[in-house]
């Protein structure tokens, strides 16, 4: 798209530099990003990973959290935001490679335009070539929607265009920015069986609402389509059509995560909604895999 359509939609692009000076080293050339900006909110979105820096609702507070650790460097992933795990969650089958390779490869600008309410839309394209083909051996084009509003609205397609099905798992890995973690409470899961991966991966059910008192990780499965994150003053909306919801929160195993830092884990809490472990899916030849969040 050219310069001109952008900023017509409320869009106009910035180098992370501009934005994040503290993340950078001196010789760091810095990341691409857009600002999209309207009277009903404002959000930040780097091209690498398609991944959302920044959204804050006309009036309110900054809703996500970037680590003040993280590196703004070509093909590292960012620590913070909503990074796009995808096409896989976890460790990749090469033994190196977490959440995929999505996040860490630039995307284009497929469209961008402002809607009937005052909202910006953005569309970010990735399609297979070479490199993802020796990770991950499928014909693919990913596409996510971008709506900037009142609320930050978020469409994920996943179409497979090669002749095999294709394994697939995906999360929207958001960082909430909360006060005090200790002090948060996530609504919306209780009754939910979940995967304790800070207990050799044993099988347990929520009971009422979650508060996190130590490091969390945790995949719930089958989950209801809302969740709410309360911290003092604080609350947030979750809404989404896909199955699982990943909470995670390192607590002191943050001085171990370098690009997060020791005691950083006070100010943020991932609330994760995407389809993996149980609910991974196979998207056959042809198909298109579609899920959607909203947060405000």
């Amino acid at each position: 798209m050219t310069e001109q359509e952008l900023l017509a939609a409320g869009v106009r692009r910035v180098n992370s530099r501009q934005l994040y000076p503290a993340q950078h080293r001196p010789d760091d050339a810095g990341l691409p990003m857009l600002v999209v900006e309207n009277p009903l909110g404002r959000a930040v979105v780097a091209l690498q990973g398609a991944h959302v820096m920044a959204f804050r609702p006309a009036g309110r507070d900054e809703l996500l959290w970037v680590s003040p650790k993280t590196a703004l460097r070509e093909g590292v992933p960012i620590r913070g935001g909503i990074p796009l795990c995808l096409p896989w969650f976890g460790l990749g089958a090469d033994g190196k490679t977490m959440h995929g390779f999505a996040r860490t490869v630039e995307w284009s600008v497929a469209a961008a335009g402002r809607l009937a309410d005052g909202a910006t839309r953005l569309a970010l394209e990735l399609a297979g070539d070479a490199a993802s083909n020796a990770l991950w051996p499928f014909a693919f084009l990913f596409r996510l929607e971008i709506e900037v509003g009142a609320t930050l609205k978020l469409s994920i397609e996943a179409r497979n265009r090669g002749a095999d099905a294709a394994p697939l798992a995906f999360a929207f890995h958001t960082y909430f920015a909360v006060p005090d973690v200790a002090a948060a409470r996530v609504a919306g899961l209780d009754g939910v069986g979940y995967i304790d991966k800070t207990d050799d991966l044993a099988r347990k059910r929520q009971s009422g609402e979650l508060r996190v008192e130590a490091a969390t990780d945790r995949v719930y499965l089958g989950v209801p389509r809302r969740q709410t994150i309360t911290a003092g003053d604080r609350r947030v909306e979750i809404e989404s059509d896909a199955r699982c919801a990943v909470v995670w929160n390192a607590w002191n195993k943050d001085r171990d995560i370098p690009d997060l830092g020791e005691g950083n884990h006070v100010g943020y809490l991932c609330v994760e909604r995407g389809d993996v472990a149980d609910h991974a899916v196979t998207l056959p030849p042809g198909q298109s895999y579609r899920r959607w969040m909203s947060v405000g």
